[in-house]
């Protein structure tokens, strides 16, 4: 077909080298996609503020509760007076308060004091609890649905995009940046937002208890806290970097699989097993190769970073010990020092891992942006209650990339007409299809319906104006009904019958156990590819289209078959203007025009008697296929 009706473009498919991988890492701006993963939220930033409140306050509940804990030790070493020396220490304000709940401790009440402490504990613990359920509730619920909204636009600003971008976009990419992409960003927030919120909540109020016991233990606990810092600003800027690289390979990983099942006939019937086989182990072993360099990164990392964890907990047991001796902390206070040291320590270690996933929401957001950023189509234009069917083409050129498909076409087609368009492939006969539903703009010259540029238009309202039949019908896996009402609003069973009556489907169902209702499969799989031109056929006569447009649709069937179909269109068409591409000439020479395409130029207009003997490429073709069909004849003659 010339040109493809999409004008196909296949993108390179090669591993990321070294100068490739230099210019994504330029691409990425961590901070501004971040900025960007955190606008998702958009009206729902006030529920997260509420819920990252209840969190912190959550938090500080936590950290209330070592101290319970050191008061009960210091009542129990009171209690038994080996605590002597120690009673002289003043308590921090929250131990005291938390002490003045509970009776004042005698030799007879020792375990009231502890039993009102452990009520106290199982207050705290219960709050604690009702408050991370609420903030986590309320964090779910609006990031789904945050995430359900970041789908629902990407969807539908990838219908909105030009033909152009589809036809230059490898599938298997958009649809990993569509589904794992969206999925890295949806971790991001749900998981780690709120991580970030209670690392944060924890690491100040954990301080601030050892701060008001002893400032200068709570300094000893956070000193390697800037070193952890540092490395973990270093890993985060690497982590980007290399998943960019990764999702890249994974992008290209998809596309080999998506177009492999897709073309999973083609790579049988050619017995081509080993040779996609051998493609798909070449570019799965370029991900495990960016996919180790990935792992080995937090290999390294998480063991630095794990080692400083330990060294800073050691120096915090040590200094613990020397203060307790030196009887400027109690045995309890040492003890809840302790558990407040691991909850400062413990967010150093989360740093490096919500840094990380952070990299990689930022890398998925840049992808994702990359898709959004692009300029959708413009659809504004007038509407018509119907059109007349009137199509002008006037020195209409058209480029793709820096290849002429067109060069100064004109021709016109009068309302009601039924006009051919032949010629030999790559002539721009299908290019002419794709401009008259606007897929693409004319380099040079206009398009004229009923007299009107064509630009004027709405888009939407043209193409639901124009119904196009493609010689490589696509169908939806689903019934063979929902395929034919596809361009319909709500199903009418008589007029589905009817549609399929004019394509000859009628004819046919006896074949399919469920008749109408049989699944086709997957782009139509079940059926054959004449069956496939016929539903694809009867599913445009449905949407009843001003302009009627036949690109090779019968290609497929058999001949008897096509004259049947043809004669059921007659009466379908009546006064529609019709444009039929086929390499037939049994197929267009009842045309009441015939148009002659060649390397993108008009050659010959004119009736099937006007150019059947001017020796021009359409008597050439005309003289072959009769010549073919009459030596046919003759051998079944003499075989008869």
């Amino acid at each position: 077909m010339s040109c493809g009706f999409f004008l196909n473009y296949k993108a390179e498919n090669k591993p990321v080298n070294k100068l490739e991988l230099r210019k994504l890492e330029q691409k990425i701006n961590n901070s501004k996609y971040i900025s960007k993963v955190f606008g998702l939220l958009g009206r729902y930033k006030n529920y997260y503020v509420v819920s990252a409140l209840l969190l912190i306050i959550a938090m500080f509940f936590r950290t209330v509760a070592p101290k319970i804990f050191q008061v009960v030790i210091d009542t129990l070493y009171s209690s038994s007076g080996s605590n002597r020396e120690q009673s002289t220490i003043e308590i921090d304000k929250i131990a005291s308060t938390i002490k003045n709940f509970a009776p004042e401790l005698t030799a007879a009440n020792v375990v009231k004091v502890l039993l009102v402490l452990a009520v106290i504990y199982m207050v705290v613990a219960f709050v604690r609890s009702a408050l991370v359920f609420s903030a986590n509730a309320l964090n779910a619920k609006f990031t789904e649905n945050a995430i359900k909204n970041l789908r629902d636009r990407l969807f539908k600003h990838i219908q909105l995009l030009p033909m152009s971008y589809h036809t230059s976009q490898p599938k298997g990419e958009l649809i990993q940046r569509c589904t794992g992409d969206v999925d890295t960003i949806r971790r991001f927030i749900l998981n780690d937002v709120v991580e970030l919120v209670r690392m944060n909540a924890i690491f100040i109020f954990s301080f601030f208890m050892m701060w008001i016991v002893l400032p200068k233990y709570a300094l000893i606990t956070i000193a390697l806290i800037p070193i952890v810092a540092i490395t973990s600003y270093i890993f985060f800027r690497k982590e980007g970097k290399i998943w960019l690289a990764h999702e890249d390979e994974a992008d290209k990983l998809t596309g080999i699989t998506e177009e492999n099942l897709s073309g999973i006939r083609v790579v049988k019937a050619f017995a081509k097993e080993d040779q996609e086989i051998e493609k798909f182990d070449k570019q799965n072993k370029a991900k495990l190769k960016i996919g180790l360099k990935h792992m080995m990164l937090h290999a390294n990392f998480w063991t630095f970073s794990d080692g400083l964890i330990h060294l800073q907990f050691a120096i915090s047991v040590l200094a613990g010990g020397y203060f307790t001796l030196t009887q400027q902390i109690t045995v309890g206070e040492l003890i809840s020092f302790y558990t407040y040291a691991w909850m400062v320590t413990w967010p150093l270690r989360a740093v490096g891992r919500i840094m990380s996933r952070m990299g990689m929401a930022a890398v998925a957001m840049q992808r994702i942006s990359t898709i959004l950023e692009k300029k959708i189509e413009d659809y504004a234009g007038d509407k018509v209650e119907s059109l007349r069917g009137e199509v002008e083409f006037k020195e209409v050129s058209f480029k793709y990339q820096e290849e002429e498909v067109l060069s100064n076409v004109s021709f016109k087609i009068n309302a009601g007409e039924s006009v051919a368009i032949i010629g030999p492939t790559g002539a721009g006969k299908s290019t002419i299809i794709a401009l008259l539903n606007r897929f693409y703009e004319p380099t040079k010259g206009a398009i004229f319906i009923d007299g009107k540029d064509l630009k004027t238009y709405d888009k939407a309202f043209i193409r639901s104006k124009i119904g196009v039949v493609l010689q490589k019908a696509f169908l939806f896996s689903t019934s063979i009904k929902n395929n034919i009402a596809y361009t319909a609003d709500k199903i009418n069973e008589d007029e589905i019958l009817d549609a399929a009556t004019t394509a000859s489907i009628n004819e046919i169902m006896d074949v399919f156990n469920d008749g109408y209702e049989t699944l086709v499969g997957e782009k139509g799989v079940t059926l054959s590819g004449g069956q496939k031109q016929r539903v694809a056929l009867a599913r445009t006569l449905l949407n009843d289209p001003d302009i009627l447009v036949l690109d090779d649709s019968t290609s497929a069937v058999d001949t008897e078959t096509e004259f049947t179909i043809q004669g059921r269109l007659k009466n379908y068409i009546n006064n529609k203007t019709t444009i039929i591409i086929a390499h037939r000439v049994t197929s267009i020479q009842n045309a009441d025009k015939i148009i002659v395409l060649e390397k993108g130029r008009v050659k010959e207009i004119g009736s099937h008697e006007s150019l059947m003997d001017n020796g021009g490429f359409y008597d050439k073709i005309l003289e072959l296929q009769t010549g073919i069909e009459a030596t046919i004849l003759q051998d079944i003659k003499k075989e008869g």
